[in-house]
This record gives structure tokens, C-alpha cells and sequence, in this order.
């Protein structure tokens, strides 16, 4: 497993070795100087996606104050975050965990509660929301993660090998290269480490993925961002692309019909919640 303590980054500009993510560290490549900000580590590249700047200023306008988000709009899946999908994580001393993309970052939140001891890392790809809502459901559950830091998940600036735990809760679909994230999540994962990631698998029969295509799409017009529908099949072309058998996919059961076959019937017209698990 991972050595204890933060974890070792490197540079997101000229991806040199930095070191642990602690004090105020400068990169030995290019000079830049890290420290948090607001509470949050910006650890982007200077350089990029617009669509990936596009996700950040969506967040320009606060909107809902975070209790809301919380415990409104997101209750469901911290009960199923905390109750079905961490627990598969841990599995005797887990010394660092990472979230990626995860937006409140409750889950980063809830592992620290499961595991005090451990060293966790709550990111995602907005900095903005990372400081006006994940550093505040920290402290609203308690178990504030030891870093929020903006990173992207298609490069992330950590050093290999590091993570006994990584977790995503529907992001995946939402990045432009599904594939170099995945193999990024798998980089980072120490020698007997796991990541599970809960995806959305939209629906396969033709009318209602059409359907999909143009909500998402034209939320995404709006937004300049990269959301769309993946359908079981395509997170299986996903898988086999970035080098990871097909066993790494499996249908979640749901809170009322729990059979894999059943619900990948039922998926023909409405979106089902599927688990992609990686080790090392």
C-alpha cells in the first residue's frame, strides 16, 4: 500500500516531480510556486480545454447556497455513496484516498470519516466550486478532506503509484477522453489499490438515446461543456480502448430490481447507474 502522508505531485505545466502537496512547494522545471488558495490547490495546467474552462465558469453565479445542493439535491447518492459504494473501497489500512471530478466532493468528506487516518484528496476540474461549496461540506459533515485541489482528471498531477482508493460518482461521461482518464486512474494507483467509478449508461434502445443525444446536447451547446450519453455498449468500447477487460464493467443493482439481466432490459428506455472497477 501507499507510504502515509500527502501525496507526491508533479508539475501540470512541464509534469517535473514537485513533492509532497504540503506548505508551499515551487516546481524545480519551471519555477511555478503552489499554495492554496480559498482553501483549494490549483493544480490545472495553465494551458486548458475549453471546454474544461467552460465547466468552471459555470460556476460564476454561487446559486444555491451548499446546504441546499447537500442535502436537497444530492441526498440520495451521499446515502448510496456512504452506505453501498465506499465501503467496496476499503479493505485494511487505506493511507490515501482520491476523488476525482467530485464536484461537492462529499465523498472525499465521507471516506475521511471512514478512514481518519488516511490522507485524502478531494478534486475537481472547477476551482471556483471547489471554494464556494467542497471546502463548505467539509466542514457541514465534519470530515473536511485533507486537500481540495483543482486537478484534471485526463492528466492528473500526481505521482504514480499513490492511491489505495480512487472514486468517481458520474463523471467519466462528462470529459472529452474517457479513455486517458482511466488510464490515468489506473497510473496512480498503488500496488493493491482500487478505483470505482459509478457511471451513467444511457438508454440503448434508438429513440430514447436519440432523446438523450439532444437534451445533453444542448446543454452542453449552452454550457461549452462536454456532457453526453454513453450507452453500456459504448462504456464496454470505453474499456476495451483504454485496456481494461470487459469483466471491469457491471451493472449496479437498483434499490428495487436488483438482477443485472433485468436491469440491462429495463435500460432500453431509461439511463441505469453502472460500476467500473480497476486494481492494481
Amino acid at each position: 500500500m501507499a507510504t502515509d502522508g500527502p501525496a507526491r505531485f508533479r508539475c501540470p505545466d512541464c509534469a517535473k516531480a514537485v513533492g509532497p502537496l504540503a506548505d508551499a512547494p515551487a516546481c524545480p522545471g519551471c519555477g511555478r510556486v503552489f499554495a492554496p488558495a480559498g482553501g483549494v490547490w490549483d493544480l490545472l495546467p495553465h494551458a486548458l480545454d475549453a471546454t474544461k474552462v467552460n465547466e468552471d465558469r459555470a460556476h460564476q453565479d454561487e446559486g444555491l447556497p451548499t446546504w441546499r445542493r447537500l442535502f436537497f439535491h444530492k441526498l440520495y447518492g451521499i446515502e448510496w455513496c456512504e452506505n453501498k459504494w465506499l465501503p467496496q473501497l476499503r479493505e485494511g489500512r487505506t493511507r490515501r484516498v482520491l476523488e476525482i471530478g467530485g464536484g461537492l466532493c462529499y465523498a472525499g468528506a465521507l471516506a475521511k470519516a471512514r478512514a481518519p487516518h488516511a490522507w485524502v484528496a478531494a478534486t475537481d476540474i472547477s476551482p471556483r466550486y471547489l471554494r464556494q461549496h467542497a471546502v463548505r461540506v467539509g466542514s457541514i459533515l465534519g470530515s473536511p478532506a485533507d486537500a481540495y485541489a483543482a486537478a484534471d482528471a485526463e492528466a492528473l498531477p500526481f505521482e504514480d503509484e499513490q492511491f489505495d482508493a480512487v472514486y468517481s460518482q458520474v463523471v467519466i461521461y462528462r470529459l472529452p477522453d474517457p479513455v486517458r482518464a482511466l488510464r490515468e486512474i489506473h497510473r496512480v494507483l498503488a500496488p493493491g489499490g482500487r478505483y470505482l467509478g459509478i457511471e451513467r449508461a444511457s438508454p440503448w434502445l434508438p429513440p430514447f438515446t436519440g432523446r438523450e443525444i439532444r437534451e445533453m446536447g444542448a446543454r452542453s451547446e449552452a454550457a461549452g461543456t462536454g456532457e453526453r450519453p454513453i450507452t453500456y455498449r459504448g462504456w464496454r468500447e470505453i474499456l476495451a480502448r483504454a485496456g481494461f477487460p470487459s469483466t471491469s464493467l457491471q451493472v449496479e443493482p437498483g434499490g428495487r430490481v436488483r438482477s443485472p439481466s433485468l436491469r440491462r432490459l429495463g435500460n432500453a428506455v431509461r439511463p441505469i447507474y453502472v460500476a467500473i472497477r480497476l486494481a492494481r
